[in-house]
């Protein structure tokens, strides 16, 4: 009788243990449900299309900034810095969700910014480690959805101005990066650059004034020389190693020899990158192909 009591109050703890384990996986199911049913970005919003808007900017007036958001997945960013050129840069790659379904990660953009949360028409920026941006500046952050019909800077600004392409520009990891561009004893900017190779051939020093380039790196600008005129004008460095001149000007004297500074004036809109060994200095056209050799002045 003891066995058969024993047995009974057995099988009645194990039927109660699987009645709440039952009851647990229901609810643990029913969060889950309602987890994966509950209205976010991703799955509310009409989220696919472009936007807009002029996000501050460090070093230059501000950063005229286009981002496409596609249905495959894809995106396509376009950016300008106002104040410095008409150049616009584009990027385009792979964007993912985060799981909780409101910010979209642009996965192809390294080492800065690449997170925006999705609002109803809105895009925001958060930072480089994906939290919301606050402070005074806080609102201009946001990039506004275009109606379908608004003309984007890929076709009203790029018939207009030369676009350049960071996915096939050297080390392009993204194009809102903020470079150090010191490299060792010497740094790109700030260290005034002697021509000493010019289009593959030995620069020929005329006077005592020497041939010369160099940048400002606090207002983005570049003072130059090459024989006669003095040389100015915009440079902005979208990514590690690429480099770019914009707004390239310079004074209006006549000199009787002038080819070698027109060869130089020509360079700088040719540039795209550039490669900083200790005290030398090469400019990069396409391909990769040296326009110009630089020793540092001491």
């Amino acid at each position: 009788m003891k066995k058969i009591t024993l047995l009974f109050v057995l099988a009645f703890v194990v039927s109660c243990q699987q009645q709440s384990k039952d009851e647990a996986d229901l609810k643990a199911d029913s969060i889950k449900n309602a987890v994966s049913n509950a209205h976010n970005a991703k799955n509310s919003l009409d989220y696919i299309g472009i936007y807009k808007g002029i996000l501050p900017c460090a070093d230059c007036q501000g950063l005229d900034t286009e981002i496409a958001i596609n249905e495959n997945g894809t995106f396509c960013i376009k950016t300008k810095y106002e104040g410095k050129g008409d150049k616009i840069f584009e990027l385009k790659g792979n964007f993912i969700w985060n799981k909780a379904g409101n910010i979209i990660v642009l996965t192809d953009v390294k080492n800065a910014p690449n997170q925006y949360l999705v609002g109803e028409n809105k895009l925001t920026q958060l930072d480089i480690s994906g939290k919301k941006i606050t402070g005074d500046l806080a609102s201009e952050y946001i990039l506004a959805k275009q109606p379908t019909d608004t003309a984007t800077i890929e076709t009203a600004e790029e018939k207009k101005h030369a676009t350049v392409n960071l996915n096939n520009k050297m080390e392009a990891t993204t194009v809102i990066k903020k470079v150090n561009p010191a490299v060792g004893k010497y740094t790109l900017a700030e260290t005034k650059w002697k021509l000493v190779v010019l289009n593959q051939k030995v620069v020929t020093q005329n006077g005592n004034k020497p041939y010369f380039i160099k940048l400002n790196s606090k207002d983005g600008r570049f003072t130059a020389y090459a024989g006669c005129n003095s040389m100015m004008g915009n440079y902005v460095m979208p990514s590690a190693y690429t480099l770019s001149f914009s707004e390239v000007a310079a004074t209006k004297m006549a000199c009787p020899n002038m080819t070698l500074e027109t060869q130089f004036f020509a360079l700088l809109e040719k540039t795209n990158s550039y490669l900083l060994d200790n005290e030398t200095l090469t400019f990069f056209g396409k391909r990769k192909a040296p326009l110009a050799r630089f020793e540092a002045i001491k």
